[in-house]
């Protein structure tokens, strides 16, 4: 009896457009899945700057994505004084406006 050790490389957009694919690890099946999906070759590769990582199988899921504010780091603020829950608020704010005007295609300044 024989043992044989195969590893597989999954590939699926984060966007759940419904792109997937799977196959063996090996140059001529990468070369062969690549050849049979074109949309793999737009493929694009996101880490942010904490470390996640994204997979997307085109400019437009990439843009869809970043609409969501997906890749925002997300923060959380501790109350620690009287009006850290103003302050809180009212970063939250700032955020919902930030995000409104990128969605809009507008210039935003973080301060």
């Amino acid at each position: 009896m024989s043992t044989v050790i195969s590893s597989f490389v999954t590939i699926t957009c984060d966007n759940q457009c419904g792109k997937t694919i799977t196959f063996p690890q090996t140059e001529e099946a990468e070369k062969e899945a690549f050849h049979a999906n074109p949309w793999m070759n737009a493929l694009r590769f996101i880490t942010t700057a904490d470390q996640r990582k994204y997979i997307y199988c085109s400019d437009e899921c990439e843009a869809k994505q970043l609409g969501t504010g997906i890749h925002n780091k997300k923060l959380l603020i501790a109350p620690t004084g009287p009006n850290s829950v103003d302050l809180a608020a009212q970063a939250a704010a700032r955020a919902r406006q930030a995000t409104e005007q990128i969605k809009a295609g507008n210039p935003v300044t973080l301060s």
